[in-house]
């Protein structure tokens, strides 16, 4: 697995970015489940180029687009920031995003210098909610009937997590993602 800014690759990497993000898998977890049309995710790479406040990178397999990892929201005064990913559904359940998960807690706590690491989960997605949580995440609320999915309306679970807790709870968590990793 390697990590790379999506701005640094080729453009067809980045193209295909927009097909791991339309698989409707994927989309059903977002708050937006439209499909994203070629226009709008050229737009999307655009306001990337000109922000300080996003960081947006590509997971590669084998230098295949396999996911997104992105920072949004951040605070340098405050020194916080959100997160979230995803990854192509061929890829789920494998423990990828155990390793993804990883890096980002390292880079954000480390490259990025921040204090606090926050992420807003569908509480229809509870595997996700528990996997932040076995990372040290804590979830610090609930905006309850926030989203329409389907007709419904589905409430978003808060987490957050502390450099201090990370660097309390990061060697349980790397040897676990270790495990996993080695089974593969």
């Amino acid at each position: 697995m390697n990590i790379v800014p999506i701005l640094e690759l080729p453009v067809d990497q980045q193209a295909h970015v927009r097909q791991l993000r339309n698989q409707p898998d994927v989309r059903k977890f977002m708050y937006t489940d439209h499909e994203i049309s070629e226009a709008e995710h050229l737009s999307w790479l655009e306001t990337l180029r000109a922000s300080s406040r996003q960081q947006v990178f590509v997971v590669l397999i084998e230098g295949a687009a396999a996911g997104v990892v992105s920072l949004s929201a951040i605070n340098t005064t405050h020194r916080t920031a959100d997160w979230a990913f995803y990854l192509d559904t061929t890829l789920q359940g494998k423990g990828l995003g155990s390793q993804v998960e990883l890096w980002m807690l390292d880079h954000a706590f480390g490259a990025v210098a921040l204090e606090k690491l926050n992420c807003e989960v569908l509480e229809i997605n509870p595997a996700v909610i528990k996997m932040h949580q076995k990372f040290g995440f804590v979830i610090e609320g609930v905006r309850r009937e926030n989203i329409i999915r389907d007709g419904k309306r589905v409430g978003v679970v808060l987490l957050g997590i502390t450099k201090t807790e990370w660097q309390t709870q990061r060697p349980k968590v790397l040897a676990a993602v270790e495990r996993i990793a080695g089974r593969r």
